[in-house]
């Protein structure tokens, strides 16, 4: 875990502004950040990689502690139809998407189990992992750095920041032998809820095979043991005779 003085990376992902207001608003965001220790990084901003961007950015999401997505309108769909010819079908006017690069970059930051700090501006349409239904709660706003002077900015940046500096859970090892593992060491990383379960198994399976000790008990009365059959001697007559010498 990086000390509270040490600059964390961060990934930001955001489009390639094109209004005035949204440049604004990424500059806040990211002075704000490097107010509180953290570096921004964002692959065509102030990342420039040799490789395509979707690999950049993959890498680039790696080696980062935390990601914050800021989503803003890319596309407006005057009016189109969605799922045309089915029972479903419906007129889509005055529509507003953002670009792609966001869903497929908060998708990645969400595999590295990083915590996320959405912004969606109002008025987008929001699906996948700008929804609310995803896990990270994303702020809708005006993209104003207003924004930031809010109590309710202050204080989910506040817990994305102490999650962040917290760091991800640690990744089990990759060449994993159960066999190495004591009896002790397996028992105490189970729940109580767990132990408890495996304890119930466990004497279920002692209490069925003592029942099956006791039926075969009961079939064998007198045991398994039969005496052993007396040495039989041949008949006097059928002894051969000795040799001479």
């Amino acid at each position: 875990m990086a000390s509270d003085d040490r600059p964390l990376p961060i990934f930001l992902s955001c489009g390639t502004p094109h209004t005035a207001a949204q440049e604004e608003f990424i500059a806040a965001i990211e002075a704000h950040l490097k107010s509180h220790g953290c570096t921004p990084q964002t692959v065509g901003r102030s990342v420039q990689s040799l490789r395509q961007p979707v690999e950049a950015a993959r890498g680039l999401i790696g080696e980062c502690r935390g990601a914050v997505v800021i989503a803003f309108e890319r596309t407006r769909i005057l009016q189109a139809i969605e799922k045309p010819g089915g029972e479903a079908q419906k007129d889509i006017k005055n529509e507003s998407h953002p670009t792609i690069w966001n869903q497929m970059e908060a998708a990645m930051a969400y595999a590295k189990q990083v915590p996320i700090l959405t912004f969606v501006e109002k008025g987008l349409r929001r699906q996948g992992m700008l929804s609310d239904r995803f896990e990270w709660t994303a702020l809708e706003t005006e993209l104003s750095p207003r924004l930031l002077a809010t109590e309710r900015f202050q204080q989910v940046f506040d817990e994305w920041l102490r999650l962040t500096r917290a760091g991800r859970p640690a990744a089990a090892p990759a060449n994993f032998d159960p066999g190495e593992l004591k009896l002790g060491v397996i028992w105490s990383q189970l729940s109580a809820k767990q132990g408890w379960s495996t304890f119930v198994v466990v004497v279920g399976l002692l209490a069925a095979l003592a029942t099956a000790a006791f039926k075969v008990g009961q079939a064998f009365p007198d045991g398994l043991k039969t005496p052993l059959a007396a040495p039989t001697s041949l008949p006097v007559d059928r002894v051969a005779p000795a040799k001479p010498m």
